[in-house]
């Protein structure tokens, strides 16, 4: 859903609500209570037409779409609308389409994706008691400095991925010495600390690292310090659009021919089904889902390929799974009310398709297990979108770091 950036928040939105009315003699007088009734209103805001656009972008949106159509079309009697919006990777756009929804009623924020964009909303859900979920945004600062009661960190972060990582190439490939490529932000930054500490507790060493911009395109020099530093591995702490361009330019430099390996921390399906498996191939990748883990995965997974002619990637997938967890926390408490939905979202555990008895601790951050992938091999892979092996399971209790002292809530 690309949008005009100069345009105004309001022209950034469509409306769905999910009201039937059936004939006008027989349901006049509800289609007159429903007309008066205060709708539920929910919103996804993330990035359709920017550099993560592929990361969730349209694919989130069916996501929620889908949870939307089995939910059903009202809760607590109140009929369910659904607003959307394009941030394009902009923080002060994005922090402003929500202040807009928040300020006329939206309830619940989803997705947001975008460390600058994602901290801004987590500070205006707070200062107007409403609630934010984040399932594509990687920063482990709202958990820690900058967390708070009302926002949710739903899939993944920064963590998860990189210990997940680290861990996975150093237990299967026994690999010591690293090399990190790390975008210059706070994403970055927080990628290399986490997985820098796991490495030294684990014996291994980090004997270099390069940074880059977001806009990098050429990455030719930091390759060259990698190749020349005698690393065995190579750490990609960079967002995943990225994380392509360096994994064709280290194919075309031959890293992989002299023995260095790519540990991209982050990367998901849908890169590497645009590189294809002849260049991903080994690669070992750290998601809470894959499409063809068991008969759940592929029947949701079945339901979206129908509606977008792709798989889901796990940020994409685990959409469904947040506003349906927070449809049920409405109906349990019986308001939309910020505290009491808000009590409810973290006192239910998560099950659906992606995961099992999850819980969102007291920062905000749900835990719920993460898969090692290993990416097949142009001969292992029977079609386009069999791609991945699961090779390890970490329990939840440790794919994420335990709550920071830095946070004070309960």
């Amino acid at each position: 859903m690309p949008a005009d950036h100069a345009s105004t928040p309001r022209s950034l939105v469509s409306r769905r609500s999910f009201t039937a009315l059936s004939t006008a003699a027989l349901a006049a007088p509800f289609a007159s209570a429903r007309a008066q009734a205060k709708p539920v209103t929910i919103g996804l805001l993330n990035d359709t037409s920017g550099f993560s656009a592929d990361l969730s972008g349209l694919g989130a949106i069916a996501s929620a779409e889908l949870a939307l159509e089995d939910f059903g079309p009202t809760v607590i009697g109140r009929p369910i609308a659904f607003l959307k919006a394009d941030h394009g990777a902009k923080p002060d756009l994005g922090v402003g389409i929500a202040r807009q929804w928040y300020d006329q009623g939206v309830n619940a924020i989803f997705d947001i994706g975008v460390t600058t964009v994602a901290l801004g909303v987590q500070k205006l859900a707070l200062d107007k008691n409403k609630i934010a979920v984040y399932t594509s945004t990687g920063t482990v600062d709202l958990t820690r400095a900058a967390c708070s009661p009302n926002g949710i960190h739903w899939t993944y972060d920064s963590y998860s991925v990189s210990v997940g990582a680290a861990n996975a190439n150093m237990k299967v490939r026994g690999t010591k010495k690293w090399f990190f490529m790390t975008v210059d932000y706070a994403y970055g930054t927080s990628l290399q600390a986490e997985a820098s500490q796991y490495i030294l507790a684990n014996g291994g060493t980090v004997i270099g690292a390069a940074r880059h911009a977001i806009e990098t395109k050429d990455f030719s020099s930091d390759l060259l310090k990698a190749q020349s530093s005698g690393a065995e591995i190579i750490a990609l702490a960079t967002p995943t659009p990225l994380i392509a361009n360096i994994i064709k330019q280290a194919n075309e430099f031959g890293l992989d021919r002299s023995g260095q390996k790519l540990a991209p921390f982050g990367m998901m399906l849908n890169d590497v089904k645009a590189l294809g498996p002849q260049l991903t191939q080994g690669l070992l990748v750290t998601e809470p889902f894959y499409w063809d883990q068991n008969d759940t995965t592929r029947a949701f997974a079945k339901r979206y390929f129908d509606k977008t002619k792709k798989m889901p990637n796990s940020l994409q997938a685990s959409v469904y799974g947040a506003v349906t967890h927070y449809l049920k926390a409405v109906q349990s408490a019986g308001t939309d009310d910020t505290g009491p939905v808000l009590a409810a979202m973290k006192a239910t555990k998560i099950n659906d398709f992606m995961t099992k008895d999850g819980v969102i601790r007291a920062d905000g951050r749900v835990l719920r297990d993460m898969h090692v992938f290993r990416v097949k091999t142009p001969a292992e892979s029977n079609s386009e979108w069999d791609l991945y092996h699961q090779e390890a399971t970490i329990p939840g209790s440790q794919a994420f770091s335990p709550q920071d002292a830095s946070c004070k809530i309960a």
